[in-house]
């Protein structure tokens, strides 16, 4: 089951990052992690820095993919951008955080969520 689920989870990033490149976004990193945890995509958007977090799930029967990214999982998210952009230099920019929901092989782009 682990091994289907990075397998699903890879899929998804790959489609999630096509879908932003797609809509103009610069894909800047990928898979950026540090001893805080990790960010999925880190992307711009025009002048705008995003940290994206990718969720993808096979079935929406146990609960859309946007719901795993709970309180927790989103000050998780908060810490890694914040370091990532202390360890860049980057104090004086735009950044958002945006979820990409892949339910099966649909795409939900859910902007500056959290």
């Amino acid at each position: 089951m682990k091994i289907f689920n990075k397998v699903v989870g890879n899929k998804g990033e790959i489609m999630a990052q096509n879908y932003l490149k797609s809509l103009g976004y610069k894909i800047i990193a990928t898979n950026f992690s540090c001893k805080m945890g990790e960010i999925d995509i880190i992307a711009q958007d025009k002048k705008t820095l995003v940290f994206v977090e990718v969720k993808t799930k096979t079935s929406s029967q146990l609960g859309f993919p946007r719901e795993m990214v709970n309180l927790h999982k989103q000050n998780k998210i908060r810490q890694v951008a914040q370091f990532y952009m202390l360890k860049n230099k980057l104090t004086n920019c735009d950044c958002r955080c945006d979820v990409v929901e892949i339910l099966e092989d649909r795409v939900a782009h859910l902007k500056g969520c959290f």
